[in-house]
């Protein structure tokens, strides 16, 4: 099986369902992933807006590849928010059900020493293992408070379960001062999902084998372990460089013209990388979605 390509293409939350479906459509995708419904949590849509969703899915022969629960990283040794963030994973599943999707995301509780707190860790996460594997899905950890990739390959391990595994985020690894391809080595036998994203040592986002992240040699990695997960598509270049221009006001006018001056740097630099025979072409962010499919494609082919 060759992996999928997906992606939430919600703009940073910014964007409707119809216009996520636009994007697929128009990207000729065969998955969307979901987080929210018009700028609205999954937790709190109503019957309505369910079958509006599962309708257009049907219209459009579209499946969703991901459900992000959204939960919140809380405080391991916290009951009272243990037993919340349990019964809106009860809620997300039986969501998931309708919607026909195995696959959620998921953020570990917030710990400090993962070997003296691992007895801590599993009790709290058992209970999401076993609801995943009554209803037959898969939980994807998603990295947060900066837990290096040792950290989530102890608990894979310990966890031995088929129901758990992890985005892998080669920008985050970085950021982490962690090297890429030791953290994939750790990692390889429980990626879920792999971000195609790519940064300098500044987080600053770059096209796919333009960064510091070595995502090409990570990809030959994925190849040769014929790794058949996700690939997500969701870039940070709408936060950054086409961001809006904040209005300049008195003293903070120069500090928001040099901001100005880099990003137009950085607009013309991705236009000659994407139109190289087009001096006068002005790239938008779907042209940068679009290049990066076709890098995708050709990859993975």
């Amino acid at each position: 099986m060759r992996p999928i390509i997906a992606g939430f293409l919600d703009q940073d939350g910014t964007s409707s369902f119809d216009e996520q479906i636009e994007l697929v459509n128009k990207h000729k995708l065969s998955s969307i992933c979901l987080r929210q419904y018009n700028q609205k949590p999954l937790i709190e849509l109503k019957d309505s807006e369910i079958k509006k969703i599962m309708s257009t899915l049907k219209e459009q022969k579209l499946k969703i590849a991901i459900i992000d629960t959204n939960n919140k990283s809380y405080d391991i040794y916290n009951d009272r928010n243990h037993a919340d963030m349990l019964d809106e994973f009860k809620y997300m599943v039986k969501l998931s059900d309708k919607l026909k999707v195995s696959h959620l995301f998921f953020r570990l509780p917030k710990f400090t020493n993962v070997i003296e707190e691992y007895d801590a860790i599993e009790k709290r996460l058992t209970p999401y293992v076993d609801i995943a594997m009554r209803h037959n899905k898969k939980i994807i950890l998603l990295p947060v408070n900066h837990y290096k990739a040792n950290i989530y390959a102890y608990i894979l391990k310990k966890m031995k379960s088929n129901v758990l595994s992890v985005v892998f985020n080669p920008v985050s690894v970085m950021l982490n001062n962690e090297p890429t391809t030791t953290a994939y080595r750790l990692l390889k036998k429980k990626i879920g999902a792999f971000m195609t994203v790519d940064a300098d040592h500044q987080g600053v986002p770059k096209l796919i084998g333009y960064g510091k992240t070595d995502i090409i040699p990570l990809f030959k990695k994925l190849l040769r372990d014929k790794y058949a997960g996700f690939l997500l598509i969701d870039n940070e270049f709408k936060q950054t460089v086409f961001k809006p221009e904040p209005i300049k006001q008195g003293f903070f006018q120069k500090i928001f013209s040099r901001e100005k001056k880099k990003i137009e740097n950085e607009l013309n630099d991705l236009s000659k990388k994407i139109f190289p025979n087009e001096e006068t072409k002005n790239v938008t962010h779907d042209d940068i979605l679009e290049n990066q499919i076709k890098v995708l494609k050709v990859i993975f082919k």
